[in-house]
């Protein structure tokens, strides 16, 4: 799978969610970093990401798309859930915009409209609650694109209750009070590159959102020791940046925000 570069490349842009505001993160905390994982990628997530996390005692999100996922990786799904790990939706088919990368047309987002799209991901939230047990889940839209059949669907989805939190940079903070958001998908960079990335979050004080898809390997990818050395500079100065579940996060957000 082929993802165009251009949609991660979009996100490395802030957005300009007041830069100048103290928020107050939780337990003495400087700033906020919630690593995201998106498509199921077993290979990457349950074989490399996933152990690593597990080492350095950090907490992750799992957007899960649901065609990805095998019977045989259920259980592993759901070890991972139980450890602390939140599982998200991703999708069952993930629809992106024609052209984005090949698929058979009718997952296309424009083949779709903001009813089947939701159908859709009620389905994945029910695949999810029989993996996880939980209720509620966060989504993430696929390839961060929010329309299909040239509709916006976040307006839609948001009404419908079928998610607690959207990581989509245009919704995700509110409120005078709120703390600076960033987001970036990281793709071949070095652990350098990604730890100079968290220190701005650290240094603004803000919120920091990192989407990945390979980790050592499939597409997308950053090596296994890049993001091994991101997650020792994490683990290191645990003290000062919270790295939490993306939900986790917005949730501490939303309530203390306004």
């Amino acid at each position: 799978m082929n993802y165009l570069v251009l949609f991660l490349i979009g996100l490395l842009f802030a957005v300009p969610a007041l830069a100048e505001s103290k928020f107050a993160w939780p337990e003495g905390h400087h700033a906020a970093v919630s690593l995201t994982y998106d498509d199921a990628i077993a290979a990457s997530d349950l074989d490399v990401a996933i152990p690593q996390l597990d080492r350095a005692k950090l907490k992750a999100t799992f957007f899960l798309m649901g065609k990805a996922m095998s019977v045989a990786d259920i259980p592993r799904w759901r070890a991972v859930a139980a450890s602390g790990h939140e599982l998200g939706n991703h999708t069952v088919n993930h629809p992106c915009m024609r052209g984005t990368f090949a698929m058979p047309t009718q997952y296309n987002s424009e083949s779709y409209d903001v009813e089947v799209l939701l159908t859709e991901i009620g389905v994945m939230n029910t695949l999810l609650t029989a993996v996880d047990g939980k209720s509620t889940h966060a989504f993430a839209p696929p390839c961060g694109h929010t329309k299909v059949g040239g509709q916006d669907y976040i307006a839609p989805l948001q009404a419908s209750g079928l998610a607690n939190f959207i990581r989509d940079p245009a919704t995700m903070i509110s409120g005078a009070k709120g703390p600076k958001f960033l987001s970036t998908g990281f793709v071949g960079a070095s652990g350098a590159e990604m730890i100079a990335w968290v220190q701005q979050v650290e240094n603004s004080g803000a919120l920091g959102v990192i989407i990945f898809h390979g980790v050592g390997g499939d597409y997308l990818a950053v090596s296994a020791e890049a993001h091994q050395q991101l997650l020792d500079y994490l683990a290191a100065h645990r003290a000062d940046i919270w790295t939490v579940t993306f939900s986790e996060a917005m949730a501490h957000v939303a309530a203390h925000a306004h």
